[in-house]
């Protein structure tokens, strides 16, 4: 399963709200060579620690608030390493958010804030809405590998703790490809689905397009804007009001029980290089039961999301269904 870690921040949107305050972004052009080298520095150790899953080198330079909770930034070190052993970085975009003049809420809270990134004065852009983030001078670090089976990227909020001296306050490493193509493949062949009136196909391609070319969860640009609208006309009718655990796809099959899914997903097929798989999470109402009912379950929520969509058998190799139980846990299989 593909694993993301979202460390210092967490219920993100990615659109003007009510009460974010304006701060400035400077990007990689509009640093001085010193701001662009020491970024770059330190972003290639912190990268280097992840890769050697030196897990305490990093905790030693982490902002306090989060060296002493890191559990998150941790479990996103021990799921990268594997993949990015032996690996060389290279900076592939940085900037600096600066937001030192905001001010507290009444109660003292740290408040949302936005970062509107012009590129080169263009009308193309990226915004970063980071909810309750305290005062500071931050950067976002993105550094792509080299060296490594498969491309991945490695990026990082770090935040100025003195002049010169950059602490982690959020990692976020991720793979760049899927079954061996990019996100800009996906974003074509789900044109291509969507030409060929295969909307299902469509729309889990493109989510993966999306997830493959976001480099953090808390980023939006023109590029992605453009990608999310083509998703939301070329969607199925019944996703459109969106996909989630509030809003359920409900399947009703012939035999057997309604399945509940709450999202659809590509994956990359295990032992099968190259090969997709589909990955859906479906809810479920009763407790986790001897493993044969569980596979069963899940059994038939598989042949009941094939039996609507039948498309879907054309653009994946199997199924893997994710049970979310009741109360926390899932139960998977394929």
């Amino acid at each position: 399963m593909r694993y993301c870690s979202l460390l210092l921040l967490t219920g993100v949107l990615f659109a003007a709200t009510t009460g974010v305050q304006a701060e400035s972004c400077t990007t990689q052009s509009g640093m001085t060579p010193q701001e662009r080298g020491t970024l770059a520095e330190v972003g290639t150790e912190f990268a280097t620690l992840t890769a050697a899953g030196d897990a305490e080198g990093v905790r030693s330079r982490t902002m306090p608030a989060y060296a002493q909770n890191f559990g998150g930034i941790q479990d996103a070190i021990r799921s990268a390493a594997p993949h990015l052993q032996g690996a060389s970085f290279s900076p592939q975009t940085l900037w600096i958010l600066d937001n030192s003049n905001a001010k507290a809420g009444a109660d003292g809270s740290a408040q949302d804030a936005q970062f509107s990134c012009t590129l080169n004065r263009s009308a193309h852009g990226t915004t970063f809405f980071i909810p309750a983030l305290p005062a500071g001078r931050y950067a976002l670090v993105v550094l792509d590998s080299a060296g490594t089976a498969e491309p991945w990227q490695v990026a990082m909020l770090l935040r100025q703790s003195a002049p010169g001296t950059w602490q982690m306050g959020g990692l976020f490493p991720r793979a760049l490809t899927a079954a061996g193509h990019d996100g800009l493949w996906y974003w074509r062949t789900a044109r291509d689905y969507a030409t060929k009136k295969q909307p299902w196909n469509a729309y889990v391609y493109y989510t993966e397009a999306e997830q493959l070319l976001r480099p953090v969860s808390f980023a939006s640009s023109t590029n992605l804007d453009t990608l999310e609208e083509e998703q939301g006309k070329a969607a199925p009718p019944a996703l459109s009001g969106g996909l989630g655990p509030q809003q359920p796809l409900v399947l009703t099959p012939a035999q057997g029980d309604e399945v509940r899914v709450t999202s659809l997903k590509a994956e990359n097929a295990p032992d099968r290089s190259g090969t997709l798989d589909l990955l859906a999470h479906v809810q479920v109402s009763g407790p986790l039961a001897d493993p044969i009912a569980s596979r069963a379950r899940n059994a038939h929520a598989a042949k009941a999301i094939l039996a609507a969509y039948p498309e879907l058998r054309s653009a994946f190799h199997g199924v893997w269904i994710v049970a979310d139980l009741p109360g926390g846990g899932t139960y998977i299989s394929e």
